[in-house]
Parts: C-alpha cells; structure tokens; sequence
C-alpha cells in the first residue's frame, strides 16, 4: 500500500512539472511569434501607409503584384481595405490571448473580440475579391489556396461569435486559436519562405523569377494546415495525453518555436528592414 503511494506521489510531481513545461514552451512560442508579427505590422503600417501619405501608390507593386493598378477604383480600395483589416488582426488578434486582460479587462476582451471576428470575416471576404480579380503570383494553385484559407478563416470566425454567445468558453477558446491561426497564414508564408531560404542559402525547390515550383506548392497550403495541424496535436496532447506525450509536445513545440525565430529574424532582416 505504502509502495503504491509512493510511485502515485513521485508520479504527481512529473506531471505537474510536464504540463508546466508544456505552458510555458507555449507561451515562449506565442511571445516570439507577437514579436514578429508586431515587426511585420510595423513594415505594413511603414511602407504602405508612407507611400499612400505621398501618393506614391504605384510603389506597392514592388511588394504585392498588381496591388495599385491606375484607374481600377474598386480593386485598388479592396487592396487599401486589406491592409487597414491586416494591421487590425495582426495588432488585435495576440491581446485576446494575453490571460492579464482577459481576466483584468474583460470588456475590452468582449470588445476586442467582436472587432476581431467582423474584421476576419471581411478580411475574407476582401481577401477572395482579390485573388480571383487580381491574381496571384503562385498562379491557380496560389488562388486556390488563400480561398481556401480564406474561407477556414471566415468559418472559424462564426464558430468562434457562436461559441462566445453560447457561453461555451471552452469551445470559444479553441475556435478563436484556429482563428488566430488561420488570420496570420500570410505571416507564416513569409517567415516560412524565409526560413527556407536561410537554412538553405538560396532558393531550393522553386524559381525565383517565376515563384513557382513544388516547395511553393507546399507553402501555399501549409501556411496554414500545418499551423492548424499542430495546434490540433497540442490540444489533442492536451486533453489525453500522460507526461510522455507532453514532454514530447514541449520538445516539438521548442524546436517549431526556434525555427519561428529564425523565420523572423531572415524576414526581418531580408525583407523588411530594407523596405522601411
């Protein structure tokens, strides 16, 4: 009897020290992915805003192909419309995650959130105008891909206002991860191509003058399924798994945690810095 308390005590402890240790890998991931994200918001907000302040439209091109397009009113206000909902989500997005001002502010939490859901859904919307009236660099695969991201984006945002109405927190919660997740595809595109490029010293499986090619083909989707795919591994990990699954998923979550990193820092570095 004796024997069997001990093991149950010596258990208890590891369990606690692998759900700790689960947290705070998730909560180093999410400080370093606002970091990046608030970097890549700064670009936005600098290099879009500073050329339309000069009515320098026309220099969007140099980012965003066919972004400003002479004479084209509605298409060239859907690209601007964009961008303001981008730097929205991008900005109010990581706050309904801080647990100080969920708990501490929760009006600003409710209000937040309601300007975060309506923003994703018209981000959708905006989104699928563009792609099927401008195009997209990747081609058709490029458009099928942001639409379907677009339209996970546009589901999770009603599955994250219903569960909030029906006080389902707990649902909520994992409806508004996916969210976040899906909102910040493009984010995961850039510091994903980027890390690419880093590790490999060039470009490894796609043309660079083309932007075509099979690792771009992977990108266009994994943007976002395979953020989804993890985080549906972690809550998964999270709800049944014992200390082995979870120090695997902190081990996992550490290493995707350190490749983010450098993903931010080579889109920093390499694609944003020298454009503000």
């Amino acid at each position: 009897m004796k024997s069997e308390n001990s093991s149950a005590n010596i258990a208890q402890p590891k369990a606690v020290r692998a759900d700790k240790a689960l947290s705070a890998t998730v909560a180093f991931w999410f400080l370093i992915a606002v970091i990046g994200q608030w970097i890549f918001v700064y670009y936005v907000t600098f290099f879009y805003g500073s050329a339309a302040v000069k009515g320098d439209f026309e220099k969007w091109n140099e980012v965003l192909p066919h972004g400003y397009i002479p004479g084209e009113t509605m298409g060239n206000l859907a690209v601007a419309l964009h961008i303001v909902l981008a730097i929205i989500i991008i900005v109010g997005g990581p706050l309904q995650f801080i647990p100080q001002i969920r708990i501490h502010a929760r009006t600003f939490h409710r209000w937040n959130g309601r300007i975060y859901i309506f923003t994703a859904l018209l981000i959708g919307v905006d989104g699928l105008y563009m792609i099927w009236t401008r195009g997209n660099i990747g081609g058709l695969v490029g458009q099928v891909s942001v639409s379907i991201n677009a339209f996970l984006i546009m589901f999770f945002a009603i599955m994250s206002w219903r569960t909030a109405v029906a006080r389902d927190f707990d649902k909520h919660r994992r409806w508004a991860l996916r969210l976040f997740l899906a909102s910040n595809g493009v984010w995961f595109f850039r510091i994903g191509l980027m890390f690419w490029l880093f590790v490999n010293g060039g470009p490894v499986g796609f043309d660079p003058e083309t932007f075509r090619g099979p690792f771009l083909v992977f990108l266009g989707f994994g943007q976002f399924l395979v953020p989804l795919a993890i985080l549906e591994l972690y809550l998964r990990v999270q709800d049944r798994s014992g200390t082995s699954g979870k120090i695997a998923m902190t081990t996992l979550l550490f290493f995707l945690t350190i490749m983010t990193g450098i993903g931010i820092f080579a889109a920093t570095m390499g694609m944003w810095l020298p454009r503000i």
